[in-house]
């Protein structure tokens, strides 16, 4: 966001004094009879944006581009506290952040900024070349380089770190994805984990619903997956998974899901 009030205030800049300096320079050599964007006049940046556009130095869609990063610079300096509150500890806030965001009263974090507004200032600076533009000398690139520079390395430095966090959260996803699957353990529909021959009305385990949880461990299922898929507190979950290595874990006997009693079912209706 730093780097974003500084490219934004340098473009902007840069934007004005193309168009001022030229029509300056223009005037004092005779080339050039009025100057279009004279000292004290409303919206100058606005109206040096036009005279690029005007010159065919710029497309209309860049201005619109410009004028969008420049009101996202204006959010930046004024708004910080509504593009960060997605980050707020407290979920009431973030609630709250993201239902203003729907009505438009909080503006959207552009990670994009940095990069478009390089993109305009190498753009705006080019002009010299294609359409004779001519600027007065500053030292503000100079000042803020060093500070640039750490900037620019930190978020490479992050974007990796942040690459890397996300393929090993992929692989994370994936894996549970995997562990939450049933397809070819033979519990995917007569015998789900979650199915009503595995609880009694009180929510205790069948004997049925005890042996499919033992399956689950003997397939290698983590407790947490176990919990999951039998819709059962971690707790118990961890419970039964100390009951299966007391039997022996994946060397226990294992018994024929046929040959348990089912619990009788109640016939129960939806108002």
């Amino acid at each position: 966001m730093l780097l974003v009030l500084f490219y934004a205030e340098e473009l902007k800049r840069d934007v004005l004094d193309s168009i001022k300096a030229t029509d300056r320079l223009g005037k004092a050599v005779g080339s050039r009879s009025i100057e279009r964007v004279p000292q004290g006049i409303k919206n100058p940046v606005e109206k040096s944006l036009a005279a690029l556009v005007a010159d065919k130095a710029i497309t209309h869609a860049e201005k619109d581009e410009i004028e969008k990063l420049i009101d996202y610079r204006n959010a930046v300096g004024h708004q910080i506290h509504s593009l960060l509150a997605d980050v707020a500890s407290k979920g009431p806030i973030r609630e709250m952040a993201k239902g203003l965001a729907k009505i438009g009263n909080i503006p959207e974090y552009r990670t994009d900024a940095v990069d478009r507004l390089r993109h305009f200032r190498e753009r705006i600076n080019g002009l010299y070349r294609t359409h004779h533009y001519v600027r007065t000398m500053n030292y503000n690139g100079l000042m803020f380089h060093a500070a640039e520079r750490m900037f620019l390395a930190d978020i490479k430095r992050l974007k990796a770190k942040v690459r890397s966090l996300w393929a090993a959260r992929g692989a994370e996803l994936k894996k549970l994805n995997a562990e939450m699957s049933l397809k070819g353990t033979g519990l995917e529909n007569e015998w789900h984990p979650a199915g009503p021959w595995s609880k009694y009305d009180n929510g205790r385990l069948t004997s049925i619903g005890e042996e499919i949880c033992y399956r689950l461990f003997d397939m290698g299922r983590s407790t947490l997956a176990v919990a999951h898929l039998s819709h059962l507190s971690l707790v118990s979950a961890r419970k039964r998974r100390a009951a299966w290595e007391a039997l022996g874990g994946k060397k226990r006997l294992r018994v024929n899901l046929n040959a348990l009693p089912k619990p009788r079912l109640r016939n129960r209706y939806d108002d």
